[in-house]
């Protein structure tokens, strides 16, 4: 895993920006700023600029010579982050983070990493690498087993998970057996440590790239696909999986897998990203 580079938010923009791609640099900046003045973006890009010069990254001599300020291994790789067609998400409002994995070429990968939406870090990383820094990002554990939980609900009922208010309304519709019971009693008792927020990893795939996107993808006239989305919630010992199935009447499985099973079911991904 190699880092290439840790910037702010309107670093990114500023770079994004200077590389050619004005939508993206816009997307960047709406999505972090909001709606801002001509001064205020002024301001702001000023300010990234100066970072930009003590780190070394834009060449001001340069850039008063009406020449390129910024290297050509720093233009490439903002053009691999623009142009990647490929996109892994990983959520975590819990730590106010986000991980993220944009393809460019063969096996080759830009991880990305977003704190409070203000700070991002990007690494150069193979896909197998992607499953140990997932792994290693969330710190999940487990034993080698853990213990045979699991119940199912009806779609309706899952969405009901999200409110407080209507997790009696979810015992009260679903035909739990007393194991069943158990087991959603444990769930419920991890999601409320999580402050009922569960994760999810999702695929992205932009067959026309990802011009107009900014890092928590926010689209604006971008063709994209969602190939694959699963949710999980860590626990004690274990992972809980959200898992839909062919039942007509309660087609989601929440079931407790180990550390070791999760990540399998992150591997997955590789059969469906078409690269």
């Amino acid at each position: 895993m190699e880092l290439v580079m840790t910037c702010t938010t309107a670093e990114l923009m500023l770079l994004v920006g200077v590389c050619d791609y004005p939508s993206v640099a816009k997307g960047i900046g709406a999505a972090t700023f909001g709606k801002r003045s001509e001064k205020e973006w002024k301001a702001i890009l000023e300010t990234a600029e100066h970072q930009l010069i003590l780190k070394g990254i834009i060449d001001d001599e340069k850039a008063e010579r009406g020449e390129e300020p910024i290297s050509d291994e720093m233009k490439t790789f903002i053009n691999r982050y623009v142009q990647s067609k490929w996109i892994i998400r990983g959520t975590d409002m819990p730590r106010k983070r986000a991980l993220m994995f944009h393809h460019y070429e063969g096996d080759n990968w830009l991880a990305h990493i977003i704190y409070k939406d203000i700070i991002h870090e990007f690494y150069y990383v193979t896909f197998d690498e992607i499953l140990d820094q997932i792994r290693e990002y969330y710190s999940f554990s487990s034993g080698d087993s853990v213990p045979a939980e699991q119940f199912f609900l009806t779609e309706k009922a899952f969405d009901w998970l999200n409110e407080p208010k209507k997790v009696d309304k979810v015992k009260k519709k679903s035909e739990f057996t007393d194991e069943e019971k158990r087991s959603f009693e444990h769930f419920l008792e991890d999601l409320e440590a999580k402050n009922r927020y569960l994760y999810n990893l999702t695929t992205f795939h932009f067959p026309n790239g990802t011009d107009n996107l900014s890092p928590d993808l926010y689209m604006e006239n971008v063709l994209y696909h969602m190939r694959d989305l699963f949710f999980f919630l860590p626990s004690q010992n274990g992972v809980w999986l959200v898992e839909y199935t062919p039942h007509p009447k309660t087609p989601v499985r929440i079931y407790l897998v180990t550390v070791k099973e999760w990540i399998e079911r992150v591997a997955r991904f590789k059969d469906v990203i078409e690269v």
